[in-house]
C-alpha cells in the first residue's frame, strides 16, 4: 500500500505553519515504526496544484492543515473523502482552504489520479498573517493531531 503523509502550511505564517509542523513531529516520532508499511512523509508549503502530483497514485493520503471555521482554537477535526467537498464551502482561512479547492478540482479533472482513501487532519488557527508565531493552542494540539495519524494509519495499514 502506497501512503502518505502530507504536510501543508506557510512556515513563516502564524497558524498556518500547523501542518507542516504535524508532519515533521509525525515524522520525527512515528516514522521509522510505519516506513516498513510504505507510509512516506511530504512537505507542501504552498502547494498549489503540486498537490495533485504529491497525491497521484496513493493508495491513501492523510493531510494536515491549519483551518479556519468558527471552532475553538487548537481544536482538532478529521474530515474524510466525501466530506472534503463540503466542507470546503466553509473553511475559512489557512492552507486548507487551497488544497480543498485544488482537491476539489482534482476530483473533476483526474479522480482515478487521486487517492481512495483522503483525510484532512486540521487544527482550528486563528493567526495566519505573515511573520507571526504558532498560538499557543495550536501547539498544545499537535499532539492530539499526532495521535489522530497514528489511528488513522493502523485503520489503513491492518
Amino acid at each position: 500500500m502506497k501512503i502518505k503523509v502530507v504536510g501543508l502550511g506557510q512556515e513563516m505564517a502564524g497558524d498556518d505553519q500547523a501542518g507542516l509542523l504535524i508532519a515533521r513531529r509525525w515524522q520525527e516520532q512515528h516514522g521509522r515504526d510505519y516506513a516498513s508499511a510504505g507510509v512516506e512523509v511530504q512537505l507542501l508549503e504552498s502547494p498549489g496544484i503540486n498537490l495533485l502530483g504529491a497525491l497521484a497514485g496513493l493508495d491513501a493520503a492523510v493531510l494536515t492543515a491549519a483551518v479556519s471555521s468558527g471552532a475553538p482554537l487548537g481544536h482538532v477535526r478529521q474530515i474524510r473523502g466525501p466530506e472534503l467537498d463540503s466542507w470546503r464551502q466553509s473553511a475559512g482561512g489557512g492552507s486548507a482552504r487551497g488544497a480543498l479547492e485544488t482537491l476539489s478540482l482534482g476530483q473533476e479533472l483526474i479522480p482515478e489520479d487521486l487517492p481512495g482513501e483522503l483525510v484532512l487532519i486540521g487544527i482550528e488557527g486563528a493567526a495566519f498573517t505573515l511573520g507571526e508565531g504558532l498560538s499557543p493552542a495550536v501547539r498544545a494540539a499537535v499532539p492530539q493531531a499526532i495521535a489522530a495519524i497514528n489511528q488513522l494509519l493502523d485503520r489503513l495499514i491492518c
